[in-house]
C-alpha cells in the first residue's frame, strides 16, 4: 500500500499534474531512497569544499531533530535544538556560507534568495522526496552495505520510494565502501543499480580526519589506558573499529544512543561518572563531530566540558579518484550560473 501511494504520487508529479517549483540558480541535491543515514552531510560538506572558493554557497534542510518550525537562517550562536545538528554543525565548520533549515523547500529557496541575492548556489539535503522543488541535479546515495536495489518500500524494508524512483537521479553514489572494493564488485552492483538509472555510478569511503581536542592542553599522541565512545548516530561500528586499530587501550566502551539523540544533563552527569570510573592517568572520550554540537550546550559549564573529550570528524574520497565527480559538479554549476556566457569559438 505504501509504495502504490508513493508511486502514485511520483505519477502526479511526472505528469505535470503537481507542479515543481524551479528556480534561476544551480540547485544541488543529495538524498536517498531509504530512511537513516546513507552519508549526505560529509557528501554535503565535500561539495562545500569544492565550490566554496569561486561561489557564494547557502545550504538547506529540514533540520532534524530541531525544537523550532519554519523558516530560519542558523548562525554560529544557534544551537541543535534550534537548528537541528547537522546544520549546525556545517556552520561552524563552515561560517563564511549561509545555512538555512525550513520544512517547505520552495517557500525556504523563495526566502533564502531574498535574503542574501547573492548566492550562486544552493545545495539541498535530503530532498530526494519533495518533489515541489526541481533541483538541478540530483544526486542520489546508496548505502554499500543497504544497496536499495536489495530492499523494500517501507514498512516491510527501509525505502521511501521504489526502486525505480531512481530513474530521476543525475548521479548515483555508493558510500561507505570499503576502501580495498574490487573492481569485479563494483561492476556487479552498477550492472545491478543501473537496471534502475542511466545515471554515472560512483564510490565513495569514509575517511576519518584528525582527532580535535576540545582542549589543548588534552594531548592524544601518547599511550591510552582507557576509552569511553559516547555516539548517536546512526551506524557507529565503522567509528568503533577505527577507533579500536588506532589505540591498544585496555578498555573501549562504547554508550550507544539513537541517531540525532537529545542529550540531557542527566547523560552529562552519567558520563562524567563513568569516566571517573576508569583506572590510569591517560584516559580519554571519544565523539563524533555531529554529537559535539548536541553536547555542547547541554554541558557548558560542567565538569563534563574539562575532560579530556576528541572529537572524530568523518569526510569522503571517491574509489578511483575525485576527477569525474568534481568535473560533473564544477560543470554543472558553471554552465548553469547566472553569469555563465557560451565560450566564443
Amino acid at each position: 500500500m505504501y509504495a502504490i501511494i508513493t508511486k502514485l504520487r511520483g505519477l502526479l508529479f511526472d505528469s505535470g499534474i503537481i507542479k515543481s517549483s524551479e528556480f534561476d540558480i544551480p540547485i544541488i541535491n543529495v538524498g536517498n531512497l531509504a530512511v537513516g543515514g546513507s552519508g549526505k552531510t560529509p557528501h554535503i560538506e565535500y561539495l562545500i569544499e569544492l565550490l566554496r572558493n569561486d561561489y557564494n554557497i547557502a545550504t538547506l534542510s529540514r533540520g532534524y531533530g530541531r525544537r523550532t518550525k519554519g523558516f530560519r537562517e542558523v548562525e554560529i550562536s544557534s544551537t541543535a535544538q534550534e537548528s537541528g545538528d547537522e546544520p549546525l554543525q556545517i556552520k561552524l565548520k563552515y561560517p563564511e556560507i549561509k545555512v538555512f533549515v525550513g520544512e517547505d523547500r520552495v517557500e525556504a529557496v523563495t526566502k533564502l534568495l531574498f535574503a542574501d541575492p547573492n548566492i550562486d548556489v544552493i545545495l539541498l539535503d535530503d530532498a530526494y522526496q519533495h518533489r515541489a522543488i526541481k533541483a538541478g541535479l540530483n544526486i542520489l546515495l546508496t548505502d554499500y552495505k543497504k544497496i536499495f536495489t536489495r530492499d523494500k518500500s517501507m514498512p516491510m524494508g527501509r525505502l521511501r520510494e521504489c526502486p525505480a524512483a531512481a530513474s530521476r537521479s543525475d548521479l548515483v553514489i555508493v558510500s561507505k565502501c570499503p576502501k580495498l572494493i574490487s573492481n569485479s564488485e563494483k561492476e556487479e552492483l552498477a550492472k545491478e543499480i543501473s537496471n534502475h538509472t542511466n545515471s554515472p555510478i560512483l564510490f565513495s569511503t569514509v575517511e576519518y580526519k584528525d582527532f580535535i581536542p576540545s582542549n589543548k592542553e588534552h594531548d592524544i599522541n601518547r599511550k591510552i589506558d582507557n576509552i569511553l565512545i559516547i555516539s548517536g548516530i546512526a551506524n557507529p561500528k565503522p567509528m568503533l573499529e577505527y577507533i579500536s586499530n588506532k589505540f591498544s587501550a585496555s578498555i573501549i566502551e562504547h554508550l550507544e544512543f539513537r541517531d540525532h539523540y537529545n542529550f540531557t544533563i542527566k547523560d552529562i552527569q552519567s558520563f562524567t561518572e563513568k569516566f571517573n570510573t576508569f583506572a590510569g592517568s591517560n584516559n580519554l572520550i571519544v565523539i563524533s563531530e555531529k554529537d559535539s554540537v548536541r553536547l555542547k550546550s547541554i554541558s557548558k559549564g560542567t565538569a563534563f566540558e574539562s575532560l579530556p573529550i576528541f572529537v572524530l570528524p568523518i569526510g569522503i574520497s571517491f574509489i578511483g579518484g575525485n576527477k569525474e565527480f568534481n568535473t560533473i559538479i564544477t560543470d554543472y554549476v558553471r554552465e548553469n550560473s547566472r553569469n555563465y556566457s557560451i565560450p566564443k569559438d
